[in-house]
Formats: structure tokens, C-alpha cells, sequence
């Protein structure tokens, strides 16, 4: 637990300077059944798509896509009811991944995209499952970090121990207004009472998944037990498994962690990886 405040503790102080989230040059609007989805579509190459954590927004990949764009065409994407992106059914409190999952696949379809590459953390994770599930043949390589498979005791157990007040103050600090704090924490307050079904990935599901995968998961993640990195890159025919020493849930945003997962990530999704016997 104290890891976990700790990390949390280094987001939030790289986070805060940005306030309340602005349209930056590069940012476009795409249009889902009426709900507007933001996004960032920056360099040129093969697509790289980037999908948050929840409470967060597009801004968490900035560290990285100056060195990404170079060599992708990166598409950073603030997640339904965060950031710039609207609410996707106010009347619903519940979260659920495939639907995320479609609205990116209508996104790539009107960039006429159809094959990418793709980043995922933790829900941007379970995300970036549902789309190879349902999709597999249009992806080649994938990275999770801190993703999960489906809520298990511990997840359930991380969320009521955290607990609103928590909650509240990550969606203040990164950048979400008044509105979207309030239906952030409801809604992720909500997900303690799940225990299957959304997400839920078994290990026939997984082994449909063709794409290249990195599973990253730190050892001292509070939220996701280290079982479900495991089981992950058991059940995905063609995976590798990272387990980053004294990693919490998200390392990636951690600042002194993050050129190495940066070494790492370019070598894994430039293919170098793949001329190793």
C-alpha cells in the first residue's frame, strides 16, 4: 500500500502543472454516436495508438511522443469522460472496456487505419485486450502496463481500501473538471462490486491473439496481482513478460523509469526483439 501511495504521489507531481486540460495543436475531435472522442495524432509511419489509465488523459504520454512520433504516427487518445473527450452515456455509472474498445476501432476506421501497433495502461490495457480479441488480425505489437484480465479480490479490495477521497483528488490533480470528477469517481467507485464479466478474458480468448505482445507489470503493484501477468503471457502465443523490480501499478509514468521503458518499448515495437534467438 505504501509503494502504491508513493507512485501515485510521483504522478500526481508530474501532473498538476497542467491544470485543466487544453485542445493542444495537434489535438482533433472525432464523433461517436453523438459523444465527442479526443484525440492527438502526431508524426508520421506506422500507426502507434496510446491509451491511458483511468482518471488520467492523452497529456501522460507527452515524455514519450517526441521520441514515438519520430518513428510512428502516434494516436494519443483521452478516453470517454476524461479530459477532453465526452461523457459517453451520463445515465450509466458503469465502465465497460468493449464499448471503449468499439469507439476506437470506429476512430481507426475513419483514419482508414488498419493495421497499429498499441500501448495500453492499465484500463487502456484491458482495452487494447478487448480490440485484439474482437479484431486480431489488426494488430502487431502490443504493450500493457498494469493491465488486468478481470476484477480480482485484490483489484475489488485496492478500490474500497483506496476509497472517493482518493479518487477525487487523482481526477483534480489530473486536469478532469468538476463534471467529469464527479462521474470518474462514481463510476471507478462502482467497479469494486465487480468480480467477472467486464473485463474477462479467459485463456481460449487470449490465445485467439495473434499481434506481438510485451506484458509489463511492476512487482509491487498494488492494484493487480502479479498472477494476472502471468496468466497473460501464458495464454498469448506470442508474448514476452516484463516484471519491473520495485514497479508499482503504472511505472511507466514514474520519471525514473521512464527512459528505460522507453529503451525497451522502441526496441520491442521496432521488431529488434525479434532477431534475438
Amino acid at each position: 500500500m505504501r509503494q502504491f501511495a508513493i507512485s501515485i504521489l510521483v504522478f500526481i507531481a508530474c501532473f498538476t502543472t497542467y491544470g485543466q486540460v487544453k485542445v493542444n495543436p495537434n489535438g482533433k475531435f472525432f464523433d461517436y454516436n453523438d459523444t465527442k472522442i479526443y484525440y492527438e495524432d502526431t508524426g508520421t509511419g506506422e500507426p502507434l495508438l496510446l491509451l491511458h489509465n483511468f482518471f488520467n488523459t492523452a497529456d501522460c504520454w507527452e515524455p514519450y511522443i517526441e521520441t514515438f512520433s519520430k518513428q510512428f504516427r502516434t494516436i494519443a487518445v483521452d478516453m470517454m469522460g476524461h479530459g477532453r473527450s465526452d461523457i459517453y452515456n451520463k445515465d450509466d455509472s458503469a465502465f465497460r472496456h468493449g464499448e471503449y474498445a468499439k469507439m476506437i476501432f470506429a476512430l481507426l476506421d475513419s483514419l482508414k487505419l488498419d493495421k497499429v501497433n498499441a500501448i495500453g495502461a492499465s484500463s487502456g490495457g484491458s482495452t487494447v485486450l478487448y480490440l485484439n480479441v474482437m479484431q486480431p488480425d489488426r494488430f502487431t505489437s502490443l504493450i500493457t502496463v498494469g493491465g488486468h484480465l478481470y476484477y480480482s479480490k485484490q483489484n475489488r479490495e485496492a478500490i474500497a481500501k483506496l476509497g472517493k477521497d482518493q479518487f477525487r483528488e487523482w481526477a483534480i490533480n489530473w486536469g478532469q473538471n468538476p463534471e467529469k470528477q464527479e462521474y470518474l469517481v462514481k463510476t471507478f467507485w462502482e467497479m469494486r462490486k465487480l468480480s467477472e464479466g467486464e473485463p474477462s478474458f479467459t485463456p481460449d480468448k487470449l490465445n485467439t491473439i495473434t499481434a506481438k505482445w510485451l506484458v509489463v507489470l511492476g512487482d509491487n503493484d498494488f492494484v493487480i496481482p502479479i498472477q494476472h501477468a502471468l496468466e497473460m503471457h501464458r495464454g498469448i502465443p506470442n508474448s514476452r513478460l516484463w516484471i519491473v523490480p520495485n514497479g508499482g501499478h503504472l511505472p511507466h509514468l514514474e520519471p525514473d523509469f521512464q527512459p528505460e521503458f522507453l529503451r525497451v518499448s522502441l526496441e520491442f515495437l521496432t521488431g529488434k526483439w525479434d532477431k534475438r534467438d
